[in-house]
C-alpha cells in the first residue's frame, strides 16, 4: 500500500510540475491550456485505475493461493 500511494504522489507532483512548466513556456489561449491539462488528468485518472485493477487482480490471486493452503 505505501509503495502505490508514493507512485500516485510522484504521477501527482509530476502533473503538476509539468503544467506549471506547461504555463511558463508557452504563450497559448487559456481554453488550449484547460483542455490540454484535461486530457493530462484524464490519462492520470486512467494510469491510476489501470494500476488499481492490477493491484486488486494480484491481491486476489494471493488470497486465492493462500485458501488452498
Amino acid at each position: 500500500m505505501k509503495g502505490l500511494l508514493q507512485v500516485l504522489g510522484g504521477v501527482t507532483l509530476g502533473a503538476a510540475l509539468g503544467a506549471g512548466i506547461y504555463l511558463l513556456l508557452t504563450n497559448e489561449e487559456d481554453e488550449g491550456f484547460l483542455s490540454d491539462l484535461k486530457s493530462l488528468l484524464d490519462e492520470v485518472i486512467e494510469e491510476g485505475k489501470r494500476a488499481a485493477e492490477q493491484r486488486r487482480l494480484e491481491l486476489e490471486q494471493e488470497l486465492r493461493g493462500q485458501r488452498m493452503v
